[in-house]
Parts: C-alpha cells; structure tokens; sequence
C-alpha cells in the first residue's frame, strides 16, 4: 500500500511541476508580447537636428527612433567636416527619452564642455560639438 501512495506521489509532484513550468512560460510569453506592444505604441517625438558649418546652415527633422551622425553618406544627419567621424554618434530613443551615444569617433563628442564616453540623455535646446562642429538639438513636442 505505501508503495502506491508513493507513486501516486511522485506521479502528482511531476503534474504539479508541468502545471508550474506550463504556466510561468506562459506569463513569460504575455510579458514579452505586451513589452513589445508597448515600445511599438510608444510616440517618437520630432528630433530637428541643425549645424552650421562654413557658413552654410543645415537642418533635419526626423521621427525614426535611432539617427546616425556622421561624414559618411550613408549617415543621417551628414556633416562634412573633416574632423568628423564617418559614424561618428547616434541618437536613439528608449525609456521615453532622446539618447545620445559616441560611436568611438576619433576626435570625440562633447555636450557643452562634457565629453561623451558613454550613452547620455539629451534634452531640448542642448548643443553637441562632434570634434569641432556644433549641432544643435531640438525636441519638438517637449518641454
């Protein structure tokens, strides 16, 4: 007789195990759904990007969540400069806020006297020196 009740043990503890594991997967898939959801409902404010370089003024807005800055054509902000990287940083938007981050230019990046080593948040009004040429950054929709 105690070796039934044994099996019948054991035989729960398995049942209960899958139930277990079954059910944590299952919120692990609704959690990983819903987080994505989340990011694909959430609003890109406007980043208007504008330099002055040689005297000749440029300026673009973008609504993509991550713009590239650099000499390469292939960036999307380009700035002619010779002192500036091909790739030189990226803006990118996450945790409801614009990022900036140097992709290890030569010459670096600064935002007003700090040079940039790691990602930061940037803000309204702020003005970005790659190497030697300023870019000033405007958030439209924020305060």
């Amino acid at each position: 007789m105690n070796a039934v009740i044994l099996l019948a043990l054991r035989i729960l503890i398995v049942v209960v195990l899958y139930v277990f594991l079954g059910r944590a997967i299952w919120l692990l898939w609704k959690s990983i759904g819903s987080q994505q959801e989340a990011r694909s409902s959430e609003v890109v404010p406007p980043l208007r990007l504008s330099s002055t370089l040689l005297g000749d003024q440029s300026a673009k807005t973008f609504t993509l969540p991550e713009v590239i800055i650099g000499r390469d054509l292939s960036c999307d902000f380009i700035l002619p400069h010779e002192l500036v990287s091909a790739r030189h940083g990226r803006f990118s938007f996450h945790q409801n806020q614009w990022w900036y981050e140097d992709l290890k230019s030569t010459n670096g990046s600064y935002l007003e006297d700090l040079r940039i080593e790691e990602p930061i948040v940037v803000k309204d009004g702020d003005v970005l020196f790659c190497s030697e040429v300023d870019v000033t950054i405007s958030i439209q929709g924020k305060s």
